[in-house]
């Protein structure tokens, strides 16, 4: 399996990347990759993120699920806002990895939702998939990435309203994180 964190832009630096990688190096012995544009003082092995078409923030995520992605096989990115407290591998190696696997934020159920507003219970914080598979999610995202980008506030409204299928993982893996 190859764990990948996303580094873009200025929000996180080389050390949150670094910090990251080395909690998820103290659970399991996968290869960890930084997926970024600027690989300056991290100290894991890095991809470069696309340079076309240009996306910002989160939307980069979307990348992966590119028919050309350059890693094989299982993949699991975890967002670098996360505080990683206990072994999450159990519960991503025990998934259906024919699709694409998301946390599903079960304290959104009590919220009030606006059908406008494009609600999600789907949480990309931790996504797993197959490398290769489910490139629908990055077709029907670049046919028309001006009004996705607009439309959504993001890849987890986007995912959830185009109705992709998908798993998502067991309500055991969050106890393993604070979102």
């Amino acid at each position: 399996m190859n764990v990948i964190l996303l580094k873009h832009g200025k929000k996180y630096s080389a050390n949150d990347v670094n910090r990251q990688a080395e909690k998820l190096m103290h659970y399991a012995d996968y290869p960890i990759f930084c997926f970024t544009e600027d690989a300056k003082d991290v100290i894991i092995d890095c991809i470069d993120i696309p340079k076309k078409p240009k996306l910002t923030k989160w939307w980069n995520k979307l990348h992966v699920y590119r028919h050309d992605f350059i890693l094989d096989n299982r993949c699991v990115l975890f967002d670098l806002d996360i505080d990683i407290i206990n072994n999450p591998f159990p519960y991503i190696e025990s998934i259906d990895w024919r699709y694409p696997t998301f946390i599903k934020d079960k304290w959104k159920n009590d919220l009030y939702w606006e059908s406008h507003a494009y609600e999600t219970k789907l949480n990309s914080s931790i996504m797993a998939w197959t490398s290769g598979r489910n490139t629908e999610y990055w077709d029907v995202f670049s046919r028309n990435i001006d009004y996705n980008t607009r439309k959504y506030a993001g890849i987890d409204r986007y995912i959830w309203d185009q109705k992709f299928n998908y798993k998502t993982f067991d309500s055991g893996i969050n106890a393993t994180i604070i979102l």
